[in-house]
């Protein structure tokens, strides 16, 4: 399983309106994870993404400090379970992906998520409605709020 950018945002900040759906699922995903049930594996674009929202003035008055933000990573990748993927070889998966399903602007992001989920064989949780669009219904998991 591997949680998208909303979903990492969500479970780290307390004043999210989606909060406790994300962070219930969060704690969940790394209970299993630590007793080898499913791994939790974090993609490096969606750590990117998840950095680049909260320390972004922009998108909150209030950004989280970039050490806290780091924190957060660390403290998941030190759990049990929990592994963090590069996905330098999905260039491939992500043009078949834009081609097949004409994933342009700001789809672009959400296909590249999307593209290594399939490559590595997880299921991407999240909130994002959009990757109905890109991924088959047994690679998604959608939190309802």
């Amino acid at each position: 399983m591997t949680p998208d950018v909303n979903v990492l945002v969500a479970a780290f900040r307390p004043d999210h309106p989606h909060h406790s759906p994300a962070r219930a699922w969060l704690n969940d995903a790394v209970h299993q994870a630590a007793f080898k049930h499913t791994p939790l594996v974090l993609l490096g674009m969606v750590v990117t993404g998840f950095v680049r929202v909260t320390t972004n003035p922009r998108v909150f008055k209030q950004i989280d400090a970039l050490e806290d933000v780091l924190a957060f990573v660390d403290t998941l990748l030190a759990c049990p379970g929990v592994s963090h993927q590069a996905s330098g070889a999905a260039w491939p998966g992500l043009r078949d992906l834009c081609l097949s399903h004409q994933a342009n602007g700001n789809l672009m992001s959400d296909a590249w998520i999307a593209s290594t989920v399939l490559q590595f064989g997880e299921t991407l949780c999240t909130f994002d409605r959009d990757f109905t669009r890109l991924l088959p219904s047994d690679k998604l998991h959608l939190i309802l709020t």
